[in-house]
């Protein structure tokens, strides 16, 4: 597969890599730093696309963000169950150099954290020029439908109710996943 360095921007062919994480680390041959390289992001189009990453069967990456260990492990539980590789990180700081490092499909995001809270996380993710088209679907038992206006404006897909998770929260993230066409 042909990349891109994200730091030098030189291109170069990628070899001896498994397409289940999006994200490997590299030795760049241009820069010679370790660099993290988003294998669909940091794809070079080419005319072959047998190799093309977004071609390739792998799970869809989810990280999970919540101050509880509890909550995490339950969302953990039920999302692996059904086929989802999940990441977990308990404070907004973590969640953002997790999104940094592992370019997630989607973030599941407590907006009550401590360190950053999940607004100030989200506010973040759509002004870095990496990670800004990552979606977002935010989650709390405090804030409910009165703060969905503003959660769209800061463009996350939605909220999710945690008093019921276990009923709803396999619909909803495959509703932000695999749209129907």
């Amino acid at each position: 597969m042909l990349v891109r360095c994200p730091q030098c921007r030189k291109e170069f062919r990628l070899v001896d890599f498994t397409p289940d994480r999006r994200v490997v680390q590299y030795l760049c041959p241009g820069c010679e730093q370790i660099v993290g390289i988003d294998l669909e992001m940091d794809e070079v189009a080419t005319s072959s696309s047998s190799g093309s990453y977004k071609r390739m069967d792998h799970p869809w990456t989810i990280l999970v963000a919540d101050d509880s260990q509890e909550v995490l492990d339950r969302i953990d539980k039920i999302l692996t169950a059904e086929g989802f590789h999940v990441l977990q990180a308990g404070d907004g700081i973590e969640t953002l150099e997790a999104i940094r490092a592992s370019h997630p499909d989607l973030v599941i995001l407590d907006l009550l954290m401590p360190r950053l809270t999940g607004f100030e996380v989200l506010r973040q993710v759509r002004q870095d020029e990496r990670i800004h088209d990552t979606r977002v679907l935010a989650m709390s038992s405090v804030y409910k439908d009165n703060v969905l206006e503003f959660l769209h404006q800061l463009g996350a897909a939605g909220l999710l109710d945690k008093d019921s998770l276990a009923e709803t929260i396999v619909f909803r993230v495959r509703q932000i996943l695999e749209p129907e066409d």
